[in-house]
């Protein structure tokens, strides 16, 4: 369960600056906004609305209640809209109530038709853009369960032996299966959620998905995105190559080693984060890739109880301390395969820092030392 409730205080002040009577919005049991608005780790769908100072959840009445004690209850199977206005009602028969552009069409129709309008808020994305201690605390614990995760893929790739042109790790075949299969174990005892996001890719054999043995001197790439028990979620990536001999990958790696460092000098606190992602993707081609066609257009965004959340790295949003960002340099090509480096970086009141900060370099043996 994520921590929470949270975003209560920003809320009030959105309403307060708006000149509003309340807020509104309606948490489906798999978004990741449920938890952090009510602390619940409920499969259902809960109402939320928030009158200034005062939070009041509406659940269906085919659930046990639950017990959040910031938080006033109403079981109530009318319809979202009805059962949030109805609380509203108590408090202010009519005003602009905040929603944010997610809440169900029938859900504000039914406001509307009981007197109050609506006005869109992003507050509540907002307010999940900038984490505090804990949230930061609560990544970096996944962050490690990625590293020692992607440590184990290095291991296991840094024992393996080459024979008839395969690796051969416990006399067999390894394949991008099996070690995966390997990292998310690590991860399992590491007790977080391999959120279904494991993967290993090698060369241009396997990008849908299907297992292929693994060879020497081609770029292999482990990636996972783990989710702790707070809900919140990790990413790391790196290429290994077994037997280098230098070439396109090696090329692509330093390019995107040279790209994850410009990161960490220009995501501070006051940086246009759409500028940052674009010095990330310029580095990366400055090594002679091509920027249309080589080079990822996807260089991350923030990360926390989402995989993918604000602030992005293609918008004019600004960082501000407390921002988490998944940083993201990759390089594709169609005869080569992908070289790819991903990491988690905080943005902080003195500059940016990168969590559980592992080696990037395409040897193994650079995790086994």
């Amino acid at each position: 369960m994520s921590f929470g409730p949270r975003a209560s205080d920003a809320i009030d002040a959105a309403i307060d600056a708006a000149g509003a009577v309340g807020f509104v919005t309606v948490c489906r049991g798999d978004d990741p906004t449920s938890g952090y608005l009510t602390g619940l780790d409920v499969e259902f769908d809960v109402v939320y609305v928030r009158l200034p100072g005062e939070t009041h959840l509406r659940v269906p009445a085919t659930v046990d209640v639950p017990d959040v004690p910031v938080a006033s209850i109403r079981v109530d199977d009318s319809p979202a809209g009805m059962a949030a206005a109805a609380v509203l009602a108590d408090g202010a028969p009519t005003g602009t109530v905040l929603t944010p552009q997610t809440v169900p069409h029938d859900a504000a129709l039914h406001l509307e038709s009981a007197g109050y309008d609506l006005s869109s808020t992003t507050v509540v994305r907002d307010a999940r853009a900038t984490k505090d201690e804990d949230e930061h605390g609560a990544i970096e614990a996944v962050q490690r369960a990625a590293t020692r995760a992607i440590r184990t893929a290095a291991v296991i790739l840094d024992d393996a032996s080459v024979e008839d042109e395969t690796l051969v790790w416990g006399d067999a075949p390894l394949s991008t299966e099996r070690l995966r299969r390997q990292m998310n174990a690590t991860l399992a005892i590491e007790g977080v959620d391999t959120a279904g996001a494991t993967t290993v890719t090698a060369g241009t054999r396997g990008r849908d998905g299907d297992a292929v043995e693994l060879v020497p001197g081609e770029p292999i790439v482990v990636s996972v995105s783990p989710r702790g028990p707070n809900g919140y979620r990790g990413a790391l990536a790196r290429t290994f190559v077994v037997d280098a001999d230098g070439g396109w990958e090696r090329r692509a790696n330093v390019a995107c080693d040279a790209a994850r460092d410009v990161a960490l000098v220009e995501a501070n606190p006051g940086a246009d984060a759409g500028f940052v992602g674009s010095e990330i993707r310029a580095e990366t081609a400055a090594f002679g890739f091509a920027m249309d066609s080589e080079v990822t257009r996807d260089v991350g965004g923030g990360i926390g109880l989402s995989a993918r959340e604000a602030p992005p790295l293609d918008g004019d949003a600004e960082l501000v301390a407390g921002n988490v960002l998944k940083i993201r340099a990759a390089i594709t090509h169609p005869d080569h395969g992908d070289v790819e480096l991903v990491d988690v970086l905080v943005v902080g009141d003195d500059g940016p820092r990168y969590l559980a900060d592992a080696p990037t370099g395409l040897e193994p043996s650079r995790w086994t030392d």
